[in-house]
């Protein structure tokens, strides 16, 4: 974030953002609109840092992590779970293409954010009560991203405390999965860190898109990662990781089965996720 405060569109002189087009960002506060669109949805989540992420997403953004999987496994009654999916859009296309398959289940660490509206500014809040983000009438800015902006703006994040605004929580869930869930029992969402067990049925699928990356985490916290999907996971069961393209490199994903105590190579859409070496190397029985 390299301006923790930006303009917001609509809100200016036509010809000033058209000038600075790049520089002006969409309300948040459309997140609180039932009726918001898909693709606005989308956008939105650009605005959401959260934890160490910031939830980035778009449509048809993994399309040969998903024809990767679909052309190597016969998934007829496969329970899928797919971990760290931001707001849903790229399950929503998993999905779309998928023949058949038993269970569908949307997981990610942060699916929620508490606002409070006052007067015209929204507070947005992540799950440790840390404001991340606010929106007002002209500007949206970001108190977490710089120690200036937190200490400017805390004087108005302890009045809007005191004022006890309207409170609301916001699920960060796109629309067009929420319409999948509603029409499709088979297709839940669920709260999970990667670095923890999945609890109840284990999964067939474990599918992990962006998340397990060196500008994240460490390699200890990687294998630590890795090492619990391989737990999680029965015999025969397949992980898929997928990188979105970044700094010069293009998408990368790569499908990996259990076989005994570690993961062995299925395949790849043409080149290696950035942590195949990390995969390759965990196993259950030395951890």
């Amino acid at each position: 974030m390299i301006f923790p405060v930006r303009p917001l569109s609509g809100r200016w002189p036509a010809w000033l953002e058209r000038s600075a087009k790049r520089f002006f960002w969409d309300d948040p506060r459309a997140l609180l609109d039932e009726n918001v669109s898909a693709e606005l949805f989308r956008r939105l989540m650009a605005a959401v840092h959260v934890g160490d992420t910031i939830k980035i997403t778009e449509a048809n953004r993994h399309p040969m992590a998903d024809t990767l999987l679909i052309e190597s496994l016969d998934l007829t009654d496969a329970s899928i779970v797919d971990i760290g999916c931001s707001d849903g859009s790229t399950s929503v296309d998993l999905i779309a293409k998928l023949p058949t398959f038993g269970t569908y289940t949307m997981a990610d660490l942060y699916f929620h954010l508490d606002t409070m509206t006052v007067g015209r500014t929204v507070y947005f809040y992540d799950p440790d009560g840390s404001c991340i983000l606010m929106s007002g009438r002209r500007f949206v800015a970001w108190p977490t991203q710089s120690k200036l902006i937190r200490l400017l703006s805390q004087p108005l994040i302890r009045r809007a405390a005191q004022r006890r605004g309207e409170h609301r929580q916001v699920l960060l869930l796109n629309p067009d999965a929420r319409a999948l869930m509603a029409g499709d029992e088979r297709i839940t969402y669920r709260v999970h860190d990667v670095f923890t067990p999945w609890e109840g049925a284990r999964p067939d699928i474990i599918k992990v898109a962006n998340l397990l990356r060196r500008f994240y985490f460490d390699d200890e916290k990687l294998m630590q990662g890795v090492l619990t999907i391989l737990r999680v996971l029965p015999e025969g069961g397949h992980f898929l990781v997928v990188d979105n393209g970044r700094d010069g490199f293009p998408p990368r994903a790569g499908l990996y089965r259990r076989v005994g105590d570690s993961f062995g190579f299925v395949g790849n859409s043409g080149l290696d996720p950035e942590i195949h070496d990390l995969i390759t190397q965990v196993s259950v029985a030395t951890a």
